[in-house]
């Protein structure tokens, strides 16, 4: 979470960007958010993808070997990450090669070439990455539930595309896509470290292009979508374990109680070995060794999921005993104790992320690309201490409800 005394300014060009000075380290994070992910792929599914991959691979300055050395060669970083939503570029190094740092991160945002030598190259190891998740259970049963729940809304788009629409991306999509995308406006640039304000805008102002070439996308985003999908279905696999995850729709990023179902969430299967799904499935029964739930908020939705993975004989066992805790949370009030408890536990856990930096940097430029403002770990913690055990319950009644939910499950094919 941002803490208050981050700064916010907005250049004439409509770039936005956020400074914390952060004292007491060497290090300084920083990196470009944009608001463009494998939701605006249209047509060509991975699209998104595929341009973080090409951004290393060349650009009007240097080749891609000289991109690749640019932070190594003084110990630094420099890598990226695409969503549903958003794209971020970052790197991290000691904070004398603050411009160093500035230098190649807008070189790469702003002035790709994208070769298509290296396109062809790059198509490759894409669809290895592909087949890696295919190959990874966990992974691939989420990416297939998300497929089948948002149906034919743009949320629906796997991140890395599959092999077949990679190998349909020409250099000219990348093109439109970057011209339609990376502009001013749709970015925040955002640094962490020990560096002034003054450093960073100077040197943002040296590596900065002065304009950007501007495309109109002819892709059009529904703005309201009735998400109704309903589904139960059993897949045979080749794995030799059985897997199973049910979801139900949720609230969006900026709803109102979106704090309540996070917190719920953490209590029943966050990442901590004292959640009730843990507790009951793996620890009292011994049926699993992985067993978690999560909440992913977008911009129009939200999913709720739970996910569970077993010998075949116990995935029904399992799912069954997930929507028991899932029906005690709608029905049994938590005590004062138990309330406090999960209360302490959850802004715990906030407040050690706060301290990755690298995250924090992260949080902060995208909380402002979104919703113009970042949460500060105090009004996060206001947000918890303010739930109710009165409010748990509503949330649960309200999302929680057995019939609501989808459900796909992976059976080896022996079964």
């Amino acid at each position: 979470m941002g803490l208050e005394q981050y700064q916010l300014i907005t250049f004439p060009n409509g770039l936005r960007v956020v400074h914390q000075r952060v004292k007491g380290t060497q290090l300084v994070h920083a990196g470009f958010s944009i608001m463009a992910g494998s939701k605006n792929d249209g047509l060509n599914p991975g699209l998104a993808h595929c341009i973080e991959h090409m951004l290393f691979k060349g650009t009007t300055n240097r080749k891609t070997i000289h991109v690749l050395n640019h932070l190594e060669v003084v110990g630094g970083e420099l890598n990226a990450y695409t969503t549903k939503e958003l794209t971020t570029v970052y790197g991290t190094v000691q904070s004398k090669h603050l411009s160093r740092l500035t230098d190649i991160l807008c070189d790469v945002v702003f002035r790709s070439s994208f070769p298509m030598n290296e396109l062809e190259k790059e198509k490759k190891v894409i669809a290895d990455e592909i087949n890696m998740y295919i190959d990874t259970p966990e992974e691939n049963i989420f990416d297939e539930f998300q497929e089948r729940f948002f149906d034919n809304h743009p949320l629906a788009h796997n991140i890395l595309g599959t092999e077949e629409s990679i190998q349909q991306i020409q250099q000219t999509h990348l093109l439109d896509f970057v011209n339609t995308h990376y502009q001013f406006s749709n970015m925040v640039f955002c640094i962490v470290g020990n560096v002034s304000i003054e450093r960073t805008l100077y040197a943002l102002d040296k590596f900065l292009p002065k304009s950007l070439s501007a495309a109109k996308s002819n892709i059009q985003l529904p703005t309201h979508f009735k998400f109704e999908t309903h589904f139960n279905i059993s897949k045979k696999t080749e794995f030799q374990q059985a897997y199973a995850i049910v979801g139900c729709l949720a609230y969006p990023i900026d709803h109102a109680d979106r704090w309540k179902l996070l917190l719920l969430n953490n209590l029943l299967g966050g990442p901590v070995l004292n959640s009730r799904l843990n507790l009951s499935i793996r620890e009292k029964y011994g049926y699993t060794y992985n067993v978690e739930s999560g909440y992913s908020a977008f911009g129009e939705a939200g999913l709720f999921h739970c996910f569970v993975g077993s010998e075949p004989r116990y995935i029904h066992k399992s799912v069954d005993l997930i929507f028991r805790e899932l029906k005690k949370l709608r029905e049994q009030s938590l005590g004062t104790l138990q309330l406090s408890r999960a209360k302490n536990q959850y802004v715990g856990q906030l407040i050690l992320s706060n301290e990755n930096r690298s995250g924090l940097m992260m949080h902060l430029g995208q909380s402002v690309l979104r919703k113009g403002k970042a949460t500060s770990i105090g009004t996060a913690i206001d947000s918890i201490q303010g739930v109710s055990a009165r409010d748990l319950l509503n949330v649960a009644n309200e999302l929680l409800n057995e019939e609501s939910f989808n459900r796909l499950y992976y059976v080896p094919e022996s079964q």
